[in-house]
């Protein structure tokens, strides 16, 4: 996946023209997925290998962890650029994060 983030980040860079702190953003973010995946006996699976069911057990964590619905939301839309973008490139079928919704934002009443 490593390989995958890379040359997902030059794409932002070259061909978006994304400023270094979107980059930087995106990094963060793809890095804290890996580390959810990663496991003590092997890497981080390779995007084809990545599930729908692994991202939600990802989103899961994270709410778990106490992280805000609005970073819940941008990682998701990171990884939702990602994996599309790793689609269009071939690296992976279809787009696991596709089908994920942003949590819902709460309302502070009147």
């Amino acid at each position: 996946m490593q390989a995958a983030t890379a040359r997902f980040l030059r794409y932002l860079r070259v061909e978006r023209n994304a400023s270094e702190l979107t980059i930087k953003s995106y990094r963060e973010d793809l890095e804290a997925l890996q580390e959810y995946l990663a496991d003590e006996d092997e890497p981080c699976p390779l995007p084809s290998e990545i599930s729908t069911l692994d991202l939600r057990g990802y989103v899961s964590a994270m709410t778990e962890a106490g992280y805000a619905k609005t970073t819940i939301s941008r990682r998701l839309a990171s990884l939702r650029s990602f994996f599309r973008f790793a689609q269009r490139e071939g690296l992976c079928r279809s787009n696991p994060a596709k089908p994920l919704r942003n949590p819902r934002r709460s309302r502070k009443l009147p």
